[in-house]
């Protein structure tokens, strides 16, 4: 049984996604939405999809069971609401949005419409955190009781100037920790329990 996926937000992130599905024999990219038509339009004629310049529209397509939000982190919260009113199993991109309020919101959405709802923490997935989890659960070395992290990534100005949204408060939660660091942060949580 194929499982039809749709994706909000067709920017850099949406490629990444839709590379993800097309190497899972039982899921299928069947569509998406952009706020900017353009973007939609070339997105599905780059990965063979139907393009939508209406979310709802989207979210009425029955082939369309889990929808990946691909927005900028702080425009997660209205079309995952949307998507999870809709009956529709959601995955949001890291993070899960950029205040408690919001992420409270998705997750109250979530348990009223019975459906599924997940993060996107690709960096549980490396083979050498896979390698430390192991050992860890494997009991390697012993009882852990303090762990913490250090964030070494820099990002040059190109980076940020790459999208109006990277680095602000309003849609990015304010830089660093919550584009960078939250790997970091899921790692430590993730290994320590």
């Amino acid at each position: 049984m194929t499982t039809g996926f749709g994706v909000v937000g067709c920017g850099m992130i949406s490629n990444f996604h839709a590379k993800a599905l097309g190497d899972i024999p039982d899921a299928k990219l069947v569509a998406c939405f952009d706020m900017f038509p353009a973007s939609a339009d070339k997105f599905a004629e780059t990965q063979g999809c139907q393009a939508y310049h209406d979310l709802d529209a989207m979210l009425a397509d029955d082939a369309v069971e889990v929808v990946t939000i691909c927005t900028p982190s702080g425009a997660h919260r209205d079309p995952a609401v949307a998507a999870l009113n809709a009956g529709k199993h959601v995955l949001v991109e890291k993070p899960l949005e950029i205040t408690l309020a919001k992420c409270d919101e998705i997750i109250a959405a979530a348990e009223a419409n019975g459906v599924k709802l997940g993060t996107i923490m690709p960096s549980r997935f490396s083979e050498a955190n896979l390698t430390l989890k192991r050992a860890i659960e494997a009991g390697r070395f012993g009882k852990l009781t303090l762990g913490d992290t250090y964030v070494k990534w820099w990002r040059s100005q190109e980076y940020y100037d790459s999208g109006g949204w990277r680095g602000t408060w309003a849609l990015d939660g304010g830089g660093a920790y919550m584009n960078q660091a939250i790997h970091n942060v899921d790692l430590l949580y993730w290994f320590m329990g």
